[in-house]
């Protein structure tokens, strides 16, 4: 709490994140809970329907970032509106045709319409000139954990009432979303410029040209999120055939998990504005690798429980400082655009990580998937600790 009176933030930005953690509560819950069960129970679609749904959703918003980057830079909060505005005709077209092909379709329309709110946010709440930038990301991330975290869970209690009340909610949410976005417009800070003579592929090259970029940031974002994205098809298996877990027993593990990171992203994001980023970095990934590792042995809910707490310690320790080393090479006249970029590369970990997750998987077994990305934590921990990171962005 003290921490929180030491930060000051404008209506605007109190307006911003609303914006984040309804459209990430309306987004979690979709995708994640409401979705293949609707399609498979309320309309008899198949699940992998479903499943394709989900996927081109999260595809759609990781190859539009970039573009929605861009376009946030040359035209301000309008982006953000427009996109919402395309999500929430998605939504409710989806729930008065229902149907797999407008089920996907509108899926991926909704991955556009989502991709500026993030970009909007962390540009502007965070902006890359700010001093504590990092105990401000920790709020950012906070509110986007909750928002992501909560959709899924809260939503279940509507689909067991009613599938069209808790797809009506979600428009509303969504809706709501989109009007508290509409204040942003009167009074909006000035844009950066036309964008005559400028475009992403020359941001791009740019950005490449940047050393600390090629060999140190582009490798990191992606390894970091391959890492998690080996893990996510497996986890839900690897709970029950190895530690024993029942399915109630899960959604606690993974509740632990998110509460220990949100409730850490705040006072980590306070530490990462205070302390050498690499010495974050290095422990953060470091427990995580210990962490991970020690699952491997546990057999009992107690001790798997601890272990999520710890790890959901270090991933609220990674984030904040990470971002903060991000930020470095963000321009600042192209925030938007720049953050756009980096989501992208680090959407490409994402997305690769549970196919070759399963595939691992499937020719060596469950194990594999965690031993590897072990191996890669510890790697990154070592990095990170002897590697000089912040002197090589010192202008």
């Amino acid at each position: 709490m003290r921490v929180l009176k030491n930060i000051s933030l404008s209506p605007k930005e109190y307006c911003l994140l609303l914006v984040l953690l309804l459209i990430e509560f309306t987004r979690g819950a979709f995708f994640l809970t409401f979705l293949p069960l609707y399609a498979v129970n309320y309309l008899g679609i198949s699940v992998a329907a479903a499943g394709l749904a989900v996927s081109a959703h999260y595809l759609a918003e990781t190859l539009s970032k970039g573009a929605a980057g861009w376009q946030l830079d040359r035209r301000g909060h309008l982006t953000m509106l427009i996109g919402l505005l395309v999500g929430l005709a998605a939504l409710v077209l989806m729930k008065i045709h229902p149907s797999a092909i407008l089920l996907l379709a509108g899926s991926a329309v909704l991955g556009l319409g989502i991709s500026p709110v993030w970009l909007a946010v962390i540009s502007k709440v965070a902006p890359v000139q700010l001093k504590e930038r990092a105990t401000r990301m920790g709020i950012i991330f906070a509110i986007w954990l909750v928002g992501g975290g909560g959709g899924p869970v809260v939503i279940n209690f509507f689909i067991a009432r009613d599938y069209n009340i808790a797809f009506w909610l979600l428009i509303f949410l969504w809706g709501f979303a989109l009007a508290v976005s509409a204040t942003l417009l009167p009074g909006a800070e000035s844009k950066t410029g036309s964008g005559q003579g400028y475009s992403i592929k020359k941001e791009l090259l740019k950005m490449l040209q940047n050393k600390a970029i090629k060999k140190i940031l582009l490798p990191g974002m992606f390894l970091q999120t391959l890492t998690g994205g080996l893990l996510l098809p497996l986890l839900p298996l690897y709970a029950q055939n190895k530690i024993g877990l029942e399915p109630s027993q899960y959604g606690i593990l993974l509740l632990i998990g998110g509460a220990a990171a949100a409730l850490s992203f705040l006072p980590m994001g306070r530490l990462a504005d205070r302390v050498n980023l690499k010495f974050i970095l290095s422990a953060g990934f470091g427990i995580s690798a210990l962490s991970l590792a020690a699952f491997s042995v546990v057999r009992d809910a107690f001790n798997a429980y601890l272990l999520a707490a710890l790890i959901g310690f270090s991933y609220a320790a990674v984030l904040p400082a990470w971002n903060n080393l991000l930020s470095k090479a963000v321009p600042p006249d192209r925030q938007a655009t720049g953050w756009g970029v980096f989501s992208t590369i680090e959407g490409m970990g994402v997305a690769i990580g549970p196919a070759m997750g399963g595939v691992v998987a499937k020719y060596m077994g469950i194990q594999a998937p965690i031993i590897i990305s072990t191996t890669l934590l510890a790697i990154m921990s070592c990095f990170y600790l002897f590697y000089p990171v912040e002197r090589i962005f010192t202008k």
